[in-house]
C-alpha cells in the first residue's frame, strides 16, 4: 500500500479497551469527540452518519465488527453522499492492550481509488490527516475524563 494513498495514526489511551471500544462504537459516545451527532447501526452492512455542524454529514457503511479488537467502515469522501466505490475510503480501528491502557490505531485507505485527479486525491488525504490528528486528540481527551 502506497503511503501517499493511506493514513495511519496510533495513540495510546489511558483507559481500558472496553472504554475505548465503547467510545468508537456507541453513537452517544462518538458524538462526544467525533463531530456533533452520530447515528450508527452497529452491524456489518449497517449504516452510519457522522455530522459536524460546520461541515455536514459523512455517510458510512460498517465493513468490519470484531469486538473489542477491530471496527471498520467505508465512508463517502463527499459530504451528504452515499459511500460507494469511487467516492469513499475505508477506515479501520484496531485496539490492543498496552501497558498504559489501550493502543488504538486508525488506518484510512483508498484515497488513490477516489474518482478524482491525483491533486484532489492528495488534497482529500491531507484534509483527513489533519482531521484524524484533531479527532484522535479529542478522543484521548474524552477518554481521559471518562471512567469505565
Amino acid at each position: 500500500m502506497d503511503a501517499s494513498s493511506s493514513i495511519t495514526r496510533t495513540v495510546v489511551v489511558n483507559a481500558p479497551r472496553s472504554a475505548v471500544w465503547a467510545a468508537i462504537t456507541d453513537p452517544d459516545k462518538i458524538s462526544q469527540w467525533f463531530g456533533q451527532r452520530t447515528s450508527l447501526d452497529l452491524s456489518v452492512g449497517g449504516e452510519a452518519a457522522f455530522t459536524w455542524d460546520e461541515h455536514g454529514t459523512a455517510r458510512a457503511v460498517v465493513t468490519e465488527l470484531d469486538e473489542p479488537n477491530a471496527f471498520g467502515f467505508r465512508w463517502a469522501a463527499d459530504i451528504d453522499a452515499d459511500p460507494v466505490i469511487g467516492n469513499s475510503t475505508l477506515v479501520r480501528f484496531t485496539l490492543s492492550e498496552h501497558a498504559a491502557g489501550t493502543e488504538l490505531t486508525v488506518v484510512e485507505t483508498g484515497f488513490d481509488t477516489l474518482d478524482r485527479d491525483v491533486a484532489d486525491q492528495k488534497q482529500a488525504r491531507e484534509a483527513n490527516v489533519q482531521g484524524w490528528h484533531a479527532e484522535l486528540d479529542e478522543l484521548v481527551a474524552y477518554l481521559h475524563g471518562v471512567k469505565a
